[in-house]
């Protein structure tokens, strides 16, 4: 019997009413088509600054909206990735995440609306994400942000390309973010972990759709072994930028976040890794519905706003 949080397994009985997990079948489009018809959009907090613009990658325009929440002081900048697997996920459903990121960690906020596979895949998503942070580093100043204390952060398949620009700008010892934000990260193509056949039935992530995220982002098999894709075979995790790590304790994810931590940890790397119990994948996006989860994620926007504001 999983032990989930009893407000979650309350909202999780409404959610599945909805037959938003039931993918079998269909296409990218058909399931973004899914997710798009979830029209319930929470009370938004009010920013000083919300600007629309696009930032130029190598595949083309990259779509962004900057948050900061006012203020006279250059403050922290964190460029945040969102979920949905490569496949799924906008600017407009990251909205509740990044508004609660900026205000409660008192930083601006970039989200980045990256490629989508299947129609763009593997590398698309991991260069505009790196096409976004090197934007950020060079434009620091004209955001009212500090150079020096710019973040990459993201949840789910966002973390992986947190993680993966990470190591990109240490390995090719580029300028490197100055913290990493690691939301129940994506790190490994392996579907056999522990966690994934004990959770990865029934809650929010099945198996299968990772299955399926992989096949989308990565159609050819070999190429997930590329550590660009699957950062946990990277060569070398040393140097890497400090780490801030939420996992959830009944995620099919959490098995492979346990071990890319780990080799942070046997790298020195600095790393803060919450586990929390009673959560499963995705209760970031929960967050306006359900107490536990804001006020696990308010309390890690607040430490990571500080971190970055020590240096």
């Amino acid at each position: 019997m999983v032990e989930l949080h009893p407000e979650l397994r309350a909202l999780l009985d409404d959610v599945y009413a909805l037959g938003l997990f039931d993918w079998d079948g269909l296409d990218a489009v058909a399931v973004r088509r899914k997710f798009a018809a979830i029209k319930t959009v929470p009370d938004l907090p009010h920013l000083e600054r919300l600007e629309d613009f696009d930032i130029q990658g190598t595949g083309g325009p990259v779509p962004c909206r900057f948050y900061h929440p006012g203020g006279q002081t250059l403050l922290p900048l964190l460029v945040w990735f969102h979920g949905g697997g490569w496949v799924l996920g906008t600017l407009e459903q990251e909205e509740a995440s990044a508004r609660m990121l900026a205000l409660c960690g008192d930083m601006a906020v970039l989200s980045v609306g990256y490629r989508l596979a299947p129609e763009h895949p593997f590398p698309c998503a991991f260069q505009d994400a790196l096409a976004a942070f090197d934007w950020a580093q060079q434009h620091a100043r004209s955001l009212n942000c500090r150079p020096d204390a710019i973040a990459v952060g993201g949840s789910s398949a966002g973390g992986n390309l947190a993680a993966v620009v990470s190591l990109m700008r240490v390995l090719d010892e580029g300028p490197a973010p100055a913290h990493q934000v690691l939301v129940y990260p994506v790190t490994d193509h392996d579907l056999d972990r522990g966690s994934m056949h004990e959770f990865g039935d029934g809650l929010v992530l099945h198996r299968s759709h990772m299955q399926w995220f992989w096949d989308q982002y990565v159609p050819d098999v070999a190429t997930r072994k590329d550590w660009r894709a699957s950062p946990l075979l990277a060569p070398s995790h040393a140097n890497l930028p400090p780490a801030t790590m939420l996992l959830a304790a009944c995620d099919p994810l959490v098995d492979e976040g346990v071990a890319y931590a780990r080799l942070l940890q046997q790298a020195d790397v600095p790393l803060d890794l919450r586990i929390i119990k009673g959560m499963t994948h995705g209760f970031m996006g929960m967050a306006s519905k359900l107490d536990a989860a804001r006020v696990v994620v308010e309390s890690m926007a607040r430490d990571v706003g500080l971190a970055l504001r020590r240096g």
